[in-house]
């Protein structure tokens, strides 16, 4: 992985803690950085740098004299402060730059309000359906629904016209300047958070227009070379595509890292860590044959507030053409409490097949009621 022989992770979270395993395993040096003293990574490093993370000129400094290379995954806040170290201003991650980018690509967009510039008139302008949430942000923290007016007084916050359509993740790499896609997950909410995310069944003609939705956007924006995560909406009724938000870096709860990797068969790990090093890439493996037509990923929510006894899945055996993998997030003695954004949930239920005719969102469904188990004090 060219010159670089130590990296710098940042942030340091469960999160991370794959990407931190797999430099470890390939006899790379890791040094962890994260304002939480307690984060897990720090106890898989080589070593913790004790820096604020808004001191950026002292960490570039240690980059320098310690030749690391610094490197963050499935993280907004994590490529912020790495586009910083590397002395990059990109800003990838506002919303209403996005939308205005959108606009001038001739993209279909909402109707979207500044906080200073949401009044009565626009809202009645949104057919009286709105979305309020951050300018910067992810996860969806504070993304709120209105069919009543309501302003903030915050400028942090904007307002766009409400689509009622149907969600999808969009997750690829973009390599010297092209797009590679390698899954596009229908998504099933509660709120504001998927709980399910499944193969797609939608028509030839409407993926072309997503993949060139997305790709107008992301090339336009210019992304660096690396994986991307692209949420979209696909209007009822007219099947129009719009473009909820997107980020130049992996999907979180390992829906790229793994979920990807076992619909692809590539390793997604070493994918990116060359992606970001730009080394040079055999695209064949992106074009290669799926492995899996047809998956579900199941997200099991925070249902109840308290401290966790314990949680576990007894044992199962797959139906013949079927592998499941199960990923618990929580841990014993944690203190849970449904928040209502992406970090409100405990574990995962993943299957996959080659067998078109089952339904495995209600396979994931049945595992869930019968084998899971979460008890709390």
């Amino acid at each position: 992985m060219n010159k670089f022989k130590k990296f710098l992770v940042v942030p340091s979270s469960k999160w991370q803690l794959g990407l931190i395993k797999y430099l470890k395993k390939n006899k790379f040096k890791v040094h962890t950085l994260d304002d939480d003293d307690k984060v897990i990574g720090h106890k898989y490093a080589d070593a913790r740098v004790n820096i604020n993370t808004k001191n950026i000129s002292k960490i570039k400094l240690l980059c320098k004299k310690k030749k690391l290379f610094p490197i963050s995954s499935c993280s907004d806040f994590g490529s912020k402060i790495v586009n910083k170290i590397r002395g990059k201003n990109i800003d990838h991650f506002n919303k209403i730059k996005q939308r205005k980018i959108e606009k001038k690509l001739k993209l279909n967009t909402p109707l979207f309000f500044t906080n200073k510039n949401f009044n009565l008139k626009n809202f009645k302008k949104c057919n009286y359906k709105v979305i309020s949430k951050p300018i910067i942000g992810s996860g969806s923290n504070n993304v709120n629904y209105h069919e009543k007016f309501k302003k903030y007084n915050n400028d942090d916050i904007f307002y766009e016209e409400y689509v009622d359509g149907t969600e999808y993740n969009v997750e690829g790499v973009v390599y010297n300047k092209k797009l590679y896609f390698f899954a596009i997950m229908q998504k099933k909410k509660s709120k504001f958070v998927s709980y399910i995310l499944k193969s797609e069944s939608l028509n030839q003609k409407i993926i072309d227009e997503i993949k060139k939705t997305v790709s107008l956007l992301i090339l336009y924006s210019g992304y660096p070379n690396g994986p991307f995560h692209t949420e979209i909406i696909v209007q009822k009724n007219s099947n129009k595509v719009f473009i909820v938000e997107s980020h130049p870096r992996e999907a979180g709860f390992d829906m790229f890292f793994f979920t990807c990797g076992k619909l692809t068969g590539l390793d997604l790990y070493k994918t990116s860590i060359d992606l970001k090093l730009k080394k040079k890439i055999n695209i064949r493996n992106f074009t290669k044959r799926k492995l899996y037509s047809n998956y579900c990923c199941r997200m099991i929510p925070i249902k109840k507030k308290g401290k966790l006894k314990s949680i576990y899945f007894k044992k199962f055996k797959d139906q013949q053409g079927i592998k499941t993998y199960i990923n618990i997030f929580s841990k014993k003695n944690e203190n849970l409490i449904n928040n209502y954004n992406d970090s409100s949930r405990m574990a995962s239920i993943q299957s996959f097949s080659n067998n078109n005719q089952v339904n495995l969102e209600n396979y994931t469904l049945k595992i869930l009621k019968k084998y899971f188990v979460a008890k709390y004090y």
